[in-house]
């Protein structure tokens, strides 16, 4: 896990290169403080650079950027690709010699062997730049899910990159103007949806794509990996008996755990009361437990809510070294100006994550290993069962103009002063359809209250630009079934924008890496014939698995 940065200076413009990546290796220390380094090419038109958080391979060997036994290929990558000895023995079977134990090193003799079709190969989380000499081309590629973050600006004829959005920004060529759309997505979202960020020069590569950039700087995007196709063209499995899917949810997790267990150091799981945790914790093969322990944070409740109870029993059970941090109301506020302080893009979540990964590194834990994906991927949210609710209520209410103006005036100021979410005054016209009703369980606010705070002008070019209601309505028609509709909506707005971009930098403000086996492609397409099949999966009407 680390923090990358570089630039591709593809115009006749002098500029002096090496201070730039040096200057965002300052500010990413914390993405990677083992080590850094940089590669500068022999025509000085492409600068990398690399801090290292070292978890696979801790020799030299692996020391990043990394080049090519032929010279003929760099690359600069954050990440880890959890499959990478099983793509590393079929390219050893092919006579391909490796001079390190790294993830890093396959990536590049991956793409060599089987260009870029050997995205799909990768099993993992992952951001990367990718100098190929040969063609003359820079790559740059995220997951399947965008669990890393990749930053980009393409300005007066050189293409910037970089783990964070603040390293971009400390560039004299960028500025720092705002994005209409990016300023109503956070108001709209909580979170700024890919491509956009807060700042109009800067954009982030999109999750499952890469883009390929040319000698005349001409930018080609590339989709590898998509979502709604993948849920789409799933194939349902329809089991006899119960128990055949039982087995089979639980050979996909113990698998997707295992693989998520590699690493050169111990890795630390994280607990709670929770089903998605506790889950995890029991598909940890008996061969595997001596490397790992269990990590609780105990908030002082003394009451029924207090996780640790429930927490030492599951430790227990599954033979599980376990650690309990108790903290209080005190250190939480002297943890919050960190927090605000570390903070890339703006968020209105993200706090539980940095909480955790503080407290892991106050353990010494360089890995943590978390519950994130289980509520979206399992239907665990209330939106699965609210959603539908509100959509069947509303087939009996005549549609009325009238209804609508009336809720949103007159008791959107009712919920105001009762310190209520004012969003439910938008019920009558946000909530007959699936795809506007989803506004009103995770939007921040309704389209007609962010009007009331921002100019007339942000607001008008912001709508326009972010498409808000045909975009969200292509996201969720297609689907046979609702929840997986719903699903759909959650993995795209809230998990994929929100949740992982969160658990991203606040984990690495503490140099910590976090790995989350429900967000896992290949687990994602072997659940999905579950999903799909004659059985129920949810957390409400739940598969026991341990």
């Amino acid at each position: 896990m680390c923090g990358i940065s570089g630039l591709y200076n593809y115009s006749d413009k002098n500029i002096s290169s090496k201070p730039v990546i040096e200057k965002i290796l300052k500010l990413q220390s914390k993405r990677g403080p083992d080590d850094s380094g940089t590669w500068v090419s022999k025509c000085n038109k492409i600068f990398f650079g690399h801090n290292r958080l070292s978890i696979i391979d801790l020799s030299k060997n692996a020391k990043q950027p990394f080049l090519s036994n032929d010279k003929n290929y760099v690359i600069t990558f954050n990440g880890e690709i959890y499959n990478f000895k099983k793509i590393k023995k079929e390219l050893i079977e092919k006579k391909i010699n490796f001079k390190s134990n790294s993830d890093t090193e396959v990536i590049i003799e991956a793409y060599k062997y089987w260009g870029l079709d050997f995205l799909k190969k990768l099993r993992g989380m992952f951001a990367f730049a990718l100098w190929d000499l040969v063609k003359k081309k820079l790559i740059l590629a995220r997951d399947p899910f965008g669990i890393k973050p990749l930053y980009y600006s393409n300005k007066n004829g050189v293409f910037y990159f970089a783990s964070q959005v603040k390293s971009l920004l400390t560039i004299d060529d960028i500025s720092s103007n705002k994005s209409e759309a990016g300023i109503l997505s956070y108001y709209l979202w909580g979170n700024i949806s890919e491509p956009l960020t807060l700042y109009k020069d800067i954009k982030s590569i999109e999750k499952g794509t890469y883009k390929i950039i040319n000698e005349n700087g001409i930018e080609e995007n590339y989709q590898y990996a998509n979502l709604k196709e993948s849920i789409l063209n799933a194939e349902p499995i329809n089991f006899i008996k119960k128990t055949d899917a039982i087995a089979y949810l639980k050979d996909i997790i113990e698998e997707t755990v295992k693989y998520h267990q590699v690493s050169d150091i111990p890795v630390t799981f994280l607990l709670s009361a929770g089903i998605d945790s506790s889950v995890i914790l029991a598909s940890i093969k008996e061969e595997d437990k001596k490397n790992c322990s269990a990590l609780t944070l105990d908030f002082n409740y003394n009451g029924k809510n207090n996780e640790t109870t429930l927490s030492k029993k599951t430790a227990a059970k599954n033979n599980i070294n376990h650690k309990i941090e108790r903290i209080d109301v005190e250190e939480i506020n002297n943890l919050s100006e960190q927090f605000y302080m570390n903070m890339d893009l703006p968020t209105n979540d993200g706090f539980n994550n940095f909480l955790v990964s503080y407290f892991a590194k106050k353990n010494k834990s360089k890995v943590i290993i978390s519950g994130i994906g289980g509520d979206e991927l399992f239907f665990g949210y209330s939106s699965f069962s609210r959603i539908p609710k509100i959509n069947n209520l509303l087939k009996f209410v005549p549609k009325n103009n009238l209804i609508n103006n009336f809720f949103k005036s007159n008791v959107q100021n009712i919920l105001k002063k009762h310190h209520l979410n004012t969003k439910y005054s938008g019920i009558f016209e946000y909530g007959r359809n699936l795809d506007t009703a989803f506004l009103l369980q995770r939007s921040l606010f309704l389209p007609h209250e962010i009007k009331e705070m921002l100019s007339p002008e942000i607001f008008k070019m912001g709508f326009d630009q972010l498409n808000v209601f045909e975009n969200i309505n292509l996201d969720a028609k297609d689907f046979e079934q609702k929840k997986l509709s719903i699903m759909y909506l959650e993995i795209k707005y809230y998990l994929c924008s929100k949740i992982l971009r969160d658990s991203d930098w606040t984990s690495m403000s503490h140099s910590i890496e976090m790995r989350m086996p429900f967000v896992d492609w290949f687990f994602f397409q072997k659940l999905l014939p579950l999903l799909k099949s004659n059985i129920n999966i949810g957390k409400k009407k739940s598969i026991r698995l341990c």
